[in-house]
């Protein structure tokens, strides 16, 4: 079975702990970043499969990040991820 990597950058990743487990349950290997900054970081060292993303963080928003992501690989899939009910 193929295992596929998923990179969830959100400013309260602590919270998402129950999410993460889930999805490694279930095989998926997660890497939990809490800025906009790391995700970069990460998306230009390692290959990610998608990547989950918090629309509102300090710092980098999660659309800054969205767009310095889409110029490293522009055809990995982004999820933007919000609370906001706006």
């Amino acid at each position: 079975m193929q295992s596929f990597k998923i990179l969830w950058a959100d400013d309260e990743i602590d919270l998402l702990k129950p999410h993460i487990l889930f999805l490694e349950k279930r095989g998926y290997e997660v890497e939990p970043i809490n800025n906009g900054m790391e995700a970069i970081e990460e998306v230009e060292k390692r290959s990610f499969d998608i990547i989950f993303l918090d629309e509102n963080m300090p710092g980098m928003s999660g659309l800054e990040v969205l767009a310095e992501i889409k110029k490293l690989k522009p055809h990995l899939p982004v999820v933007m991820i919000t609370k906001s009910e706006e």
